[in-house]
């Protein structure tokens, strides 16, 4: 199994990031009033985490395909049309004010990058 194929794993260098990020976001919280102490320290762990996804995400998607070989340059190629194809479906909505449902064509986007992905990747390890 490439390391691309692997599942997310909390490794040490993730939470050094993790810890790195909460002490910003225990300063930034500590000024807000958010009421009880485990609200805050909620806040903080959310905040930070959400923070290291982030900021260190695509770190660690590169590493991962860098070490994949040509299985993790498959992958990065398949996100970055599944993201050029959210990104101009965006532009086409913005561009005729199409706004108003936007819920419902989001959803169909969704649903076409999911097949789309699920086909390419089937498609990948049965050629």
């Amino acid at each position: 199994m490439q390391p691309i194929d692997r599942p997310f794993r909390f490794t040490l260098d993730f939470a050094i990031v993790w810890l790195l990020l909460a002490v910003p976001a225990f300063l930034v919280i500590r000024r807000a009033d958010m009421g009880p102490w485990y609200s805050e320290a909620a806040a903080v762990l959310l905040l930070s985490l959400f923070a290291t996804f982030v900021l260190y995400g695509p770190v660690l998607l590169a590493r991962q395909i860098i070490r994949s070989g040509t299985r993790g340059w498959f992958v990065l190629r398949v996100l970055i049309s599944i993201l050029l194809g959210v990104i101009l479906f965006a532009a086409v909505l913005l561009g005729t004010g199409r706004g108003e449902h936007a819920s419902y064509w989001s959803s169909l986007t969704t649903l076409v990058a999911i097949v789309y992905l699920h086909w390419r990747l089937r498609d990948e390890r049965h050629g």
